[in-house]
């Protein structure tokens, strides 16, 4: 790998990316391949998913091409944005991957979740890695697994997003001011699951049978299973990563049979914790967006760590990020309307109690290669060299990752930097939910499981709040329908 100096990307920088290119989503012209600016330096493309439209990807980027501006490492190099609409951004790279380098991108900004399914046209990056002598035990290990598939590596991890649940702590002072001392809500101890629907129906205010302010959105609970269920010390699938496997291969038809089985228990358990979140009245269908809890209208809803970017559109100041709460109750099954069991009751491990935390999203950055062998040519082989230095230079220099951090107000996968004060006197929501992220886990990186958690997962906790279906039958057919989907995905089928 050639180690050059920068000077020249300055005159490019400020004049191709002061990102006035960047607002119209989806990119300008990904037919340009080899392009040069005015001083002969070559452009490298970067395609981002556009939900870091907004100003954030400006603010990031620029701070990031600063940097570059002021360094010696890189020489004869210009870097430049497109957009890709973030649903369409795989479907739109398998394309152009298959189109051949004229209509790549020379960087993208990966969501590691989306890995499993789509390495024909991502580049390993092993050899790299080893080449340079990475230290990749710099990064926090589940966002690095998350880019590891069957043993290989698809990319460097970007950025950790934890998910946590966002409380109005304007609303929490205000109902607090009133009620009596043992009434009073201690945020900071919503610790439980328990604790947590306590708190929701403290917030909740309602005109007879109609919510006027929700005290916890509901309406799109579908999306924050797999932190809940991880909370409450479940799994989705099996050790093994092939099956929605909960105990064993038989689905448990009794009360006694459930609570002889822990894992089969605890998937029950967090089904009957959303029925009962659902059957509670605590929100209006109309407050399940950002625009209620930015208004006032809802209490308390869940949020990446870039949910405050979203915000910054209201006047809403004074709020905090707290981890998803841990499991401390098991249901009794029943067909219509799990009852809680005495919470002394225990499932086979001995323990209730699950564990604060959720889940752990966030990006990588990876190099695209033509999924076709004779259309990786020499050229293109020099701009895979050319990305490779710049993903080097963001990730593993500690000035410029630092700096891309402290603009975007994110957290950084690179764990050895967390001593930062950056980091320890952080008094905003990565302040909040920092101390917890080691308890956060990543989605499942196996084939057919984003397609599972999407399809299968969401829509029957769907069906679970609108009624149309018990608990039984929803544990049922997340199991049932999942074990087909995965071994499909998987060639098993």
């Amino acid at each position: 790998m050639k180690r050059n100096a920068l000077k020249s990307i300055a005159a490019f920088a400020l004049g191709t990316v002061m990102l006035g290119s960047l607002a119209a989503c989806g990119g300008n012209n990904p037919n340009d391949y080899a392009e040069y600016d005015e001083n002969g330096n070559l452009i490298l493309t970067i395609w981002a998913p556009d939900q870091y439209a907004g100003g954030q990807v400006r603010a990031q980027f620029q701070a990031f091409i600063d940097k570059f501006n002021e360094t010696e490492e890189l020489q004869e190099l210009g870097v430049t944005l497109q957009f890709q609409p973030m649903n369409q951004l795989p479907t739109s790279l398998r394309t152009a991957c298959m189109s051949g380098p004229t209509r790549m991108p020379d960087i993208v900004i990966w969501d590691r979740f989306s890995t499993p399914s789509n390495t024909s046209f991502l580049l390993p990056l092993d050899d790299l890695i080893q080449e340079d002598a990475i230290d990749t035990t710099k990064f926090l290990a589940e966002a690095y697994d998350e880019l590891t598939v069957d043993g290989v590596q698809y990319g460097l991890p970007l950025d950790a997003d934890p998910w946590g649940i966002y409380v109005n702590m304007d609303l929490v002072n205000t109902y607090n001011d009133t009620a009596s001392e043992a009434d009073k809500i201690d945020v900071d101890s919503l610790d439980t699951w328990t604790e947590l629907l306590d708190a929701a129906e403290k917030l909740t205010e309602r005109d007879g049978s109609n919510v006027t302010r929700s005290g916890l959105n509901t309406t799109s609970a579908d999306g924050q299973f797999f932190s809940f269920i991880y909370t409450g010390t479940g799994e989705l699938i099996n050790t093994d990563e092939t099956d929605p496997n909960y105990g064993d291969t038989v689905m448990k038809e009794s009360a006694a049979e459930m609570l002889s089985d822990g894992q089969s228990l605890r998937v029950y358990d967090t089904l009957a914790f959303f029925n009962e979140l659902y059957h509670k009245n605590l929100c209006n269908t109309g407050h399940g967006g950002t625009d209620a809890f930015g208004n006032d209208l809802c209490a308390m809803t869940y949020g990446s760590l870039y949910f405050p970017q979203e915000l910054s559109a209201y006047s809403l100041e004074n709020y905090k990020m707290l981890p998803y709460p841990a499991r401390d109750r098991t249901y009794v099954q029943g067909e219509d309307s799990p009852q809680v069991l005495d919470p002394a009751a225990t499932d086979a491990s001995g323990m209730v109690n699950g564990k604060v935390g959720g889940m752990l999203g966030g990006y990588g950055l990876a190099i695209p290669q033509p999924i076709y062998e004779n259309m990786r040519t020499e050229e293109w082989r020099m701009h895979v060299d050319k990305a490779w230095e710049v993903i080097k230079l963001w990730l593993m220099n500690d000035e410029i990752n630092e700096l891309y951090f402290t603009e975007n107000g994110a957290i950084t996968c690179r764990q050895d930097l967390w001593t930062n004060e950056f980091y320890t006197e952080n008094t905003g929501v990565i302040g909040d939910i920092l101390p917890y992220i080691q308890n956060y886990k990543m989605r499942p990186s196996v084939a057919g499981y984003e397609t599972f958690e999407s399809s299968v997962v969401r829509s029957e906790i769907q069906s679970l709040r609108e009624g149309s279906q018990t608990v039984l039958t929803t544990y049922s057919d997340i199991r049932s329908m999942g074990n087909t989907l995965l071994r499909q995905a998987q060639g098993r089928a």
